[in-house]
């Protein structure tokens, strides 16, 4: 059999690496294509070089690999409109994505997460409210860990719970394939530079419910109209959480209460005072979590005891430091402008004074909606150059905030630091992407927590 893994990528457990790794352990011949060079791809080149049968054509992607492979596997990164996914659809070869091979093989129960915003955080509370009820779970997918990495490790009682991003949705949705429990945490507007439109976008987030059985679960944000609607259109049984009334799952002022979707009992899930995580979404995140994990066999005490420890993900709103008495918060996974505007709303009240650390790389969206987010709480800006410079400056420039432009993360940083007192706050929270100055939204962040460390 050969194979062509289109798109080997840089993380060292990530999609490229472990199908190839998968398929050169079957005993196919593999070809490796990307367009980054081996020195890029550092690591995952050297660890494939161990095995005979893999070939790379590394700094482009070739159409005559396409017509030589049996199977393509489509790393998340590569377009479905590029000439080679185009040629391999034509060509009807089979593609597959790490994704779809975990699944058609997975012997266990799948939970997958969606969403524009909170899928990690979402992903990481099911993983840890099922692993605080005894349950043997295996936590993969958009969070730089395959499924494939463990996919010969599980066994038929344990529990797979994956985040799935859109692009990793277009591959199962080609195969017709969804997960046993569908979370959807909400739909906003991102990757414009990757879909014709909104409606693309949203089409390929709905795969993940659109292939379920009757007897699957799939769970909605009630708040999002989108979602309220697609609720109506799934298959499966449905389950909502949101701040309106009547929802399976509810946010209030003081506290988060449910309807136990396995008992029918009614009553308070947990005080918001006991969550350790900023803001509303984050709150959101923990309703959609528990109505996955419960029904994906956690127990009411595994779900309370992982809602009252997280302290959250790495990069998502995280605490980096308090130098001085200025707080500084590490939010590098905000790329898109509504991201943004959720880390400030949960940040702007335990600040004194905000100062952001924005721009980047353009997703073709736009920032009025932030920019006025960031008027409202009166924060003063960095903002990094970059192709969304432009449009960013200009919505800054109509809400009246301040911003200098910067080239570097130090640059931001310093530019922050000769103007702060006790009680503010320097939140990196980019509202764009990475490209460019950084090789990745993690180094991004990485960069901005060794610098704030350099501080102390």
């Amino acid at each position: 059999m050969n194979v062509l893994i289109l798109g080997l990528g840089q993380f060292e457990k990530g999609s490229g690496i472990s199908a190839a790794r998968y398929f050169l352990r079957q005993g196919a011949t593999v070809r490796v294509t990307d367009h980054k060079t081996a020195k890029d791809l550092g690591t995952n080149v050297k660890a494939l070089k161990t095995f005979k049968r893999v070939r790379f054509i590394l700094g482009k992607h070739r159409l005559e690999d396409v017509r030589w492979a049996d199977v393509v596997v489509r790393n998340p990164r590569v377009r479905a409109t590029s000439p080679e996914m185009k040629l391999a659809i034509k060509l009807g070869k089979r593609i597959e994505s790490d994704v779809t091979l975990f699944m058609d093989r997975c012997p266990c129960l799948i939970v997958g997460i969606t969403g524009t915003r909170g899928k990690s955080t979402t992903t990481a509370l099911i993983g840890e409210m099922l692993t605080r009820s005894g349950k043997r779970t295996w936590v993969g997918g958009n969070i730089l860990v395959s499924p494939l990495t463990f996919l010969d490790k599980v066994k038929r009682n344990d529990v797979a719970v994956l985040e799935l991003s859109s692009f990793l949705l277009e591959s199962t949705g080609a195969r017709g394939l969804s997960p046993h429990i569908a979370v959807f945490t909400n739909l906003l507007r991102d990757h414009m530079d990757a879909y014709e439109g909104m409606e693309d976008y949203a089409e390929a987030k709905a795969q993940i419910f659109r292939h379920q059985m009757p007897d699957d679960i799939a769970i909605f944000d009630a708040d999002d109209t989108r979602c309220r609607a697609y609720a109506k259109e799934a298959p499966s049984r449905t389950l909502m959480f949101g701040t309106r009334r009547g929802t399976d799952a509810t946010l209030t002022k003081t506290d988060l209460r449910w309807t136990d979707p396995i008992t029918g009992r009614k009553g308070l899930l947990i005080k918001r005072k006991d969550i350790r995580l900023l803001g509303d979404h984050n709150a959101m995140n923990v309703l959609a979590a528990a109505l996955a994990a419960r029904m994906a066999g956690a127990s009411l005490t595994g779900i309370r005891s992982a809602a009252r420890s997280f302290r959250g993900l790495e990069n998502r709103l995280e605490d980096v430091a308090i130098i001085n008495g200025v707080r500084y918060i590490n939010d590098t996974a905000a790329t898109s402008p509504d991201g943004a505007i959720a880390a400030i709303h949960a940040v702007a009240p335990v600040a004194k004074r905000l100062r952001i650390v924005a721009g980047g790389a353009d997703k073709g969206l736009t920032y009025d909606d932030v920019a006025k987010v960031m008027k409202k709480a009166r924060a003063s800006v960095t903002l990094f150059k970059g192709t969304a410079l432009a449009k960013y400056s200009k919505a800054l420039k109509r809400a009246g905030v301040p911003f200098t432009i910067v080239g570097s993360m130090q640059e931001a940083v310093e530019t922050h630091r000769k103007d702060v007192r006790k009680g503010d706050v320097i939140l990196l929270s980019p509202g764009c992407a990475s490209f460019g100055l950084f090789k990745n939204e993690f180094d991004r962040g990485r960069q901005f927590k060794e610098l704030v460390k350099s501080l102390k």
